[in-house]
Order: C-alpha cells, then sequence, then structure tokens
C-alpha cells in the first residue's frame, strides 16, 4: 500500500519513489476542521491531535505537521502574547527568561499533542514536529539589539524542547525562522547553533530540516550554508515564488527538495508540480510538495482536495 510512511521509507533510502509526497503544513485550518477556536485546540492535546488528524484523513496527506505556531516558544520563555481574532502575536519581549519553559502550558500541550499524534499516525504518515529556531527565537526574547549576542542561550532552549520533541518520535524535526535569519546571509553563530541541532536530531535518526520565510527571493540560496538536510520555503517578504534556479541552489546538496505550491492558486500549482517533476527527471532530485507557509482556517478545501489528487496522480 503506497502511504506517505512507506513513500518516506523510500526517501530515507534514496530509493525510487512512484511520485513526490504531499506533506503541507497545518495551520489554524486545523480548528476549522475540528470544529474549534485556534486557542481552545491548542490548550487541549486531546482536541488539537484529533484535529490534526481528521485534517489529514480528510485530505488523505502524506505527513502531518504538530506544532506550527511561531508564537509557542516565546510565550513559554515568558514573552506576552495577544490573542487577536483567534491568532496569537508576541507584544511584548520577557522581562525575564521563563527558567522552565517546558513547564509552559501552551508548550506541554503541543509537545503531548505530538506524542499522541505520531503513535497513531507513524505508520501510515509522515510525522513532522515543527518548533520556532534559535535565530528566531534570540530575536524574539532579545530584539533586535542583542539577538546575535545572545544566540546560544536561545540554542540552549531550543536544544532543550528538541530533546522533548525527540522523544516523541517524529520523522522530521523542523526549525521554523522568520526575521532576522530570513533578511541576512546565514552567519557563523547561527551556522554553529544549528550543527549542534542538526548532532542532536541524528542521534535519535530524525531528520533535521529548516523552515524560512521572509527572505528575499534573491537570496534564497545562501541558506544553503545551514547544510540542512531539508528546506522548506514559506512565503518571501514579497510574496514572490522562489525560481527554480534558487530552489536548486538552496537544495544541492541537500537529501531531497521540497517545493511550495500556493493552495489558492491551482494554475500556478500546476505549474511547482511539474517543477518537481522536472527536478527529477533532469536532476534526479526526489522530495515532497507543501504549502506556500500554513494552511489557514480560510483555505478553500475542495482546492486542497483537487491538489492532492493532481499529486497522487503524477507518476516518476
Amino acid at each position: 500500500m503506497e502511504t506517505g510512511s512507506s513513500l518516506f521509507s523510500k526517501f530515507i533510502k534514496n530509493d525510487r519513489l512512484p511520485r513526490f509526497m504531499f506533506m503541507p503544513l497545518i495551520g489554524d485550518l486545523a480548528a476549522k476542521v475540528g470544529g474549534l477556536s485556534y486557542r481552545g485546540m491548542c490548550m487541549d492535546p486531546t482536541q488539537w491531535a484529533n484535529s490534526l488528524m481528521k485534517t489529514a484523513d480528510l485530505f488523505d496527506l502524506d505527513g502531518v505537521v504538530a506544532g506550527f505556531d511561531f508564537s509557542i516558544m516565546a510565550e513559554a520563555c515568558g514573552s506576552e502574547i495577544t490573542w487577536d481574532n483567534d491568532q496569537p502575536r508576541i507584544t511584548a519581549p520577557p522581562g525575564a527568561l521563563n527558567p522552565t519553559p517546558e513547564d509552559n502550558v501552551r508548550l506541554k500541550t503541543v509537545i503531548e499533542t505530538a506524542r499522541r499524534l505520531f503513535q497513531v499516525c507513524h505508520n501510515q504518515r509522515v510525522c513532522i514536529a515543527a518548533m520556532t529556531g534559535p535565530i528566531t527565537l534570540a530575536y524574539q526574547l532579545f530584539g533586535m539589539n542583542d539577538y546575535v549576542n545572545r544566540i546560544n542561550e536561545a540554542k540552549q532552549i531550543v536544544a532543550r524542547i528538541t530533546e522533548m520533541f525527540c522523544q516523541c518520535k517524529p520523522d522530521i524535526l523542523l526549525y521554523m525562522e522568520e526575521k532576522p535569519l530570513a533578511l541576512a546571509a546565514p552567519a557563523p553563530t547561527f551556522i554553529r547553533a544549528y550543527n549542534t541541532l542538526k548532532n542532536e536530531a541524528s542521534y535519535y535518526n530524525i531528520v533535521p530540516a529548516l523552515y524560512i520565510e521572509g527572505y528575499a527571493p534573491n537570496t534564497l540560496a545562501a541558506f544553503s550554508a545551514m547544510k540542512m538536510n531539508l528546506n522548506i520555503p514559506g512565503p518571501s517578504a514579497n510574496g514572490e515564488l522562489p525560481l527554480p534556479s534558487a530552489l536548486w541552489d538552496l537544495n544541492m546538496n541537500a537529501s531531497g527538495i521540497a517545493l511550495s505550491v500556493p493552495v489558492d492558486d491551482i494554475d500556478k500549482a500546476r505549474e511547482i508540480i511539474q517543477q518537481g517533476i522536472d527536478f527529477h527527471l533532469k536532476k534526479g532530485k526526489q522530495g515532497f510538495y507543501t504549502s506556500y507557509g500554513p494552511l489557514a482556517a480560510s483555505t478553500n478545501l475542495e482546492t486542497v482536495h483537487q491538489l492532492v489528487k493532481e499529486i497522487k496522480n503524477t507518476r516518476l
């Protein structure tokens, strides 16, 4: 049976895939599918796990993502969070760092959600745990003037939470970055922080991956210096999709290639699906499609169904 899990197993072994996988980044669409508010869902691990499973089942997705929320780690460390239209927003850095971020309610909830979700889904779908990366977390906690000098503090926090996520046994550990990493060349300090995290994930045989959004399209290839196993480009600073040449340069030395598909533009999505086929036929790269940013509650469900059908009917 062709499941996301079986396809990922082939991908890891570099065996030929019959098709690319489809693993969109599930945002608050899961709350809509579960008939919940996002705020209520992410306070209850049972409801969050069930909503993610329902979403994956509804679209027959190859992978499922837990924890895609840039505010959770910052809140756990003591940042002030304001809820506006059912969305969390970081409104102030911590007065003092919380010494035990792992005791925060939402962080504890997402880790328990991941544990329950992956336990149920592991035999059928690729399991992805997402968390804020150390560069973005340092910026959130310490601000523009101090974050570079305090990357190591943020890395130590991320490493502690990485250990907790690794115990949930995901297939992929996805580190989410936005500004300032997205708007800067990867500095040696940033690369060293990620070397530590990559080693930690590799110890558990988990694939470390980088998600980055808010970048300038012409600088995307520079992030190949991070030497991550997988790189997922989210929305760029100006909303432009990455050029195929930039995607190739970004992923030349990665384990595979991830192509972000805009779920609100079926014609453009078809172009990107073809790009994936071309990468495989011309350059020998295999990989997966994901969404161009997280799937929001406003996502057109029929369009997602159509994308899934087209991707699964496309053979390499």
